[in-house]
């Protein structure tokens, strides 16, 4: 198979919409519900990449930025803290990272805890499995054995 030709695979990039691919990668790290069938999230969290660099926003002024209703805004600001991405500051939104590679590094980090913790219970169950299976083995041989 031949490979494309590199002036063909950079056009390919340029091409490539970034708001698609924000809203791509949104949907990959699972910060967008089901709901947000038109990709809200995604716009508000570039407004506060674009708009805010680091510094307190409010609900009322992202709104204003972004054309989304504020009660909009709220719900995808608490979705975006929780997943700490965002904080609160005096009343206002503080974009806790300074990118989308940041971002990223966040997500990695956050899953890899998460991966570490289903490890363990994972262990855990595991052995609580294997004592249920012993204690089951030894009372079916001992019903057996009884006339």
């Amino acid at each position: 198979m031949a490979q494309k030709p590199k002036a063909e695979l950079m056009s390919a990039k340029k091409e490539a919409n970034p708001n698609e691919e924000l809203v791509e990668l949104c949907r990959k790290m699972r910060l967008m519900s089901e709901r947000d069938t038109d990709a809200t999230l995604p716009q508000v969290l570039r407004v506060m990449m674009v708009h805010s660099r680091g510094q307190p926003v409010g609900g009322s002024e992202l709104s204003e930025l972004s054309g989304i209703n504020r009660i909009t805004i709220i719900h995808h600001m608490k979705r975006l803290e929780g997943a700490g991405f965002v904080r609160r500051e005096e009343g206002k939104y503080v974009l806790r990272v300074r990118s989308a590679e940041d971002m990223i590094l966040e997500f990695r980090k956050e899953m890899e805890r998460n991966f570490a913790e289903m490890d363990e219970m994972a262990r855990e169950f595991d052995e609580q499995f294997a004592s249920m299976s012993r204690e089951f083995d030894e009372q079916f041989k001992r019903r057996r054995r009884l006339p």
